[in-house]
């Protein structure tokens, strides 16, 4: 017989523990996928400022429609910053000795290759 099966209130503490440990668990996934929407939110930003200009070619003045996918570059952007800036905040929050998450490098590298794509595109409309 284990100590767990001899002592109910240990058995208890450990079965808390389970618990606990894998909600933090679900949590950091949920964390992850918010992470992931927010790119993706970004990444239909940047798409549509690509396409915004070949989409709507016929208005005039010109500058209004390069005015418009800038608008929406910067709307990747601030996406961008939001979910970076959600992801830390609710990682933080949550115990990090038995927890894996996406290091910081990843996290910094996927969100400023996101926002220099984005500045490209911005910057390709006034090309």
């Amino acid at each position: 017989m284990s100590n767990h099966e001899r002592d109910p209130e240990t058995a208890a503490e450990a079965s808390r523990r389970t618990r606990d440990d894998l909600a933090e668990d679900r949590t950091q996934l949920a964390n992850d996928r918010t992470l992931a929407a927010w790119w993706r939110t970004a990444m239909a930003a940047i798409a549509a400022a690509i396409v915004f200009p070949r989409l709507f070619s016929d208005i005039e003045p010109d500058w209004l429609l390069r005015a418009g996918a800038s608008g929406l570059a910067l709307l990747a952007l601030v996406v961008l910053a939001l979910g970076f800036r959600r992801y830390r905040a609710t990682a933080a929050r949550i115990a990090p000795d038995h927890v894996a998450r996406l290091s910081r490098v990843s996290l910094l590298l996927g969100t400023a290759l996101l926002a220099g794509v984005a500045l490209l595109s911005g910057a390709l409309a006034w090309l």
